[in-house]
């Protein structure tokens, strides 16, 4: 009796350790304590990601800008765009870039926890081929949206639990009074922002979060090329900068390199 009670705290106890595994309960991962800082990485670091796509025009031009210039990022696809442009996947994989999940279609309140298993488990299934042996799988959600019951769900699922997320973001988020600080906002159709203004916007995001000690983990969507022009932009701002600027794969921060080795 001893040694089964024994077994069933040990199962209770690897549960619970579970949960807390590789889908953080934190909305706001990976950034810890006040502020918006990544433990363990230094303020001249930038994380380039890139959510929405593949998208027929807008990630062929943004792959191209990021060619040109050797800089690596990390694309959330959504799997029901992914399926219909592998090449693009291909292309991704091919050039160093990093894929990971941004669920099945953006959906922001999903009805059930199978609709959200489903939904990420699909995705996987498209794009893991996609993702090297040494990189870890990520994952975001949809507009941010996040609880705890879809940190314990995903946990749980054996194939999930390999994920490591949701990732959030300290530039690109935007705020209710621009409308040029967001490239999900620039584009809008009549609000004048044009792309040397959005990319400005990024740019002093970025400057910003150097101020404060903070690395920068930037938002970017390619739905459309006028982000890619505000990527090329943005780089050659930086390029021209005396601060050393140095982008990584989102997968390289410290707390999720811990996260999957847990």
């Amino acid at each position: 009796m001893k040694t089964l009670l024994s077994l069933a705290l040990f199962i209770t106890c690897s549960n619970l350790f579970a949960i807390q595994k590789d889908f953080s309960s934190n909305m706001t991962f990976p950034f810890e304590g006040r502020g918006y800082r990544i433990r363990g990485v230094p303020r001249n670091v930038i994380y380039l990601t890139i959510d929405d796509g593949p998208s027929r025009d807008g990630t062929p031009a943004m792959l191209d800008i990021l060619k040109n210039y050797q800089v690596p990022a990390t694309f959330f696809v959504h799997g029901n765009l992914a399926i219909r442009r592998k090449n693009l996947l291909e292309r991704m994989y091919r050039e160093g870039h990093l894929v990971a999940n941004h669920s099945f279609s953006h959906v922001l309140d999903f009805p059930s926890s199978r609709s959200f298993l489903n939904s990420l488990l699909e995705t996987d299934r498209i794009i893991a081929p996609f993702i090297p042996a040494e990189n870890i799988k990520l994952f975001r959600s949809p507009g941010g949206v996040w609880n705890s019951w879809r940190s314990q769900n995903g946990n749980s699922n054996r194939i999930l639990s390999q994920y490591v997320g949701p990732l959030f973001w300290n530039v690109g988020g935007g705020s209710p009074n621009r409308q040029d600080d967001a490239d999900w906002k620039c584009w809008r159709r009549g609000n004048g922002v044009t792309v040397s203004m959005c990319a400005e916007s990024y740019y002093q995001q970025i400057l910003k979060n150097y101020r404060l000690d903070q690395a920068s983990l930037v938002l970017l969507h390619d739905v459309k090329p006028l982000s890619a022009r505000l990527v090329d932009q943005l780089l050659r701002k930086l390029n021209r900068d005396s601060i050393r600027w140095e982008f990584r794969l989102a997968d390289d921060m410290p707390i999720i390199r811990e996260y999957s080795d847990r």
